[in-house]
C-alpha cells in the first residue's frame, strides 16, 4: 500500500521526460484533427495556428534543455543529431506554413495538404521519441540533470491554456509559473503527480 509519502511528487521527482510526455499529448490531440479527412476546415484552421505555435516552442525547449547540454554524450550523440536534422526539416516547413497561415480566413487546400503531412511527421517523430529516446535519456542522464532539464524546458515551452486539455484543473497555476521551479504549490506537485502515474499505466 503506498505511503502518503509517495502520493505527493516532491520537487526533485519533476523530470524533463515527464513533461515532454504531457506535452506530446497536446501535439498528438491537434495531429489527430490535422490528419483526419472529415475534419471540418474552420476546425483545422484553428487547430493549424495553436499547433504550429506550441511546436515551435516544443522545439526550441527541446533544443535548449536537452540537445544541446547532451549534444556530446557518448552514448546519446547520433540520436540528438538524428533528432536535431529532424528539428531542423519541421522547424523551417512551421515557418512556412506560420507565413502562408497569417492572414488566411480559410484554408485552402495545398495548405492544408502540407499541414497533413507536418503532422505526420511529427507523428513519426514523436513515437520515435517516446519508443526510442526518451527511455535511453531516462537510462543515461541522472535523475537530477533530468530535473535542472525539466525546469528549463518548462520556462522556455511556456504552456498556453488550451495545450493542458489533459489536466484543465493545473492550467492556472501552470501558466503563472514562468520563472522559478520554486512558484509551483504543493497543490500542483500533488496534481502533477496523479497525471504523471496514469503516464506510467
Amino acid at each position: 500500500m503506498p505511503t502518503k509519502k509517495t502520493n505527493q511528487l516532491m520537487m526533485k521527482d519533476i523530470d524533463v521526460v515527464d513533461l515532454i510526455l504531457l506535452d506530446h499529448q497536446y501535439l498528438k490531440e491537434c495531429i489527430e484533427i490535422l490528419t483526419k479527412e472529415n475534419s471540418e476546415k474552420r476546425k483545422k484552421l484553428s487547430t493549424a495556428r495553436d499547433f504550429l505555435d506550441a511546436l515551435a516552442k516544443h522545439s526550441l525547449a527541446e533544443k535548449k534543455s536537452i540537445y544541446t547540454p547532451l549534444e556530446s554524450h557518448p552514448e546519446l550523440h547520433f540520436n540528438i543529431l538524428e533528432a536535431q536534422v529532424e528539428h531542423g526539416i519541421v522547424d523551417k516547413k512551421v515557418r512556412l506554413i506560420k507565413r502562408r497561415l497569417a492572414h488566411a480566413r480559410i484554408l485552402h487546400d495545398e495548405v492544408e495538404a502540407e499541414l497533413k503531412v507536418l503532422a505526420e511527421i511529427v507523428r513519426h517523430h514523436l513515437k520515435e521519441e517516446e519508443s526510442e529516446f526518451l527511455p535511453k535519456l531516462r537510462e543515461e542522464i541522472e535523475d537530477e540533470a533530468l530535473r535542472t532539464m525539466g525546469a528549463r524546458f518548462m520556462r522556455l515551452r511556456k504552456f498556453e491554456k488550451g495545450e493542458l486539455s489533459q489536466m484543465p484543473h493545473l492550467e492556472e497555476e501552470l501558466i503563472q509559473w514562468k520563472d522559478s521551479v520554486q512558484k509551483i504549490s504543493s497543490l500542483f506537485l500533488k496534481k502533477m503527480d496523479r497525471y504523471v502515474e496514469n503516464l506510467k499505466h
